[in-house]
């Protein structure tokens, strides 16, 4: 039985190899096939490269322009405040400048004013002189006449008096406005 069984297998192995179709054998070159996936990985690598390259110097950029816009803002900001500043300092020296001219201009019209009252208490002062003498001279030409009683000389060396007092008042006065011209004039 053994033998029959030899047989038998050798025989099944031949029938087998008889109708079995021929069959090429298909050999995988691992080399070119590994070169196309890896350029294809290199190309998609050096794809993702440049376009983070390109979106850095995107961001750099942009990141540069904002500074830039920055640095604009803080240089304009500071040229209004600037401006301001020195328009405040204008303003300020300009009230300044008013102020001094109202100054002067109230000293001026003090010292005017004084002048006139200097002027106008002289005047009176040498009209009250002239009247005075007018007064002497009329006493003196009544009296040479004997046409006054004594009463009348008394009556008339009274308002002598009270015009010799106006006349000192009115000196005094007239010290008075000139030391007062005086003080304004310092």
């Amino acid at each position: 039985m053994k033998t029959k069984l030899l047989l038998l297998v050798f025989a099944f192995f031949s029938f087998l190899t008889g109708f079995s179709q021929e069959v090429k054998p298909v050999t995988k070159d691992s080399v070119s096939a590994i070169p196309i996936a890896i350029s294809k990985n290199k190309s998609t690598d050096q794809t993702a490269i440049n376009e983070r390259k390109s979106a850095e110097k995107e961001l750099k950029a942009a990141e540069k322009q904002k500074k830039e816009a920055q640095r604009e803002s803080d240089k304009a900001e500071k040229s209004r405040k600037k401006a301001e500043k020195s328009k405040l300092k204008e303003e300020k020296a300009q009230k300044k400048r008013d102020r001094e001219a109202k100054k002067e201009a109230k000293a001026e019209k003090k010292i005017a004013k004084a002048e006139k009252a200097v002027q106008k208490t002289n005047k009176k002062l040498d009209s009250a002189k002239k009247d005075l003498d007018k007064m002497k001279a009329k006493l003196d030409k009544s009296t040479a006449r004997g046409k006054l009683t004594d009463v009348e000389i008394q009556k008339q060396n009274v308002k002598i008096s009270k015009k010799q007092l106006d006349i000192s008042e009115l000196e005094a006065d007239l010290i008075k406005a000139q030391q007062n011209l005086d003080k304004i004039k310092r």
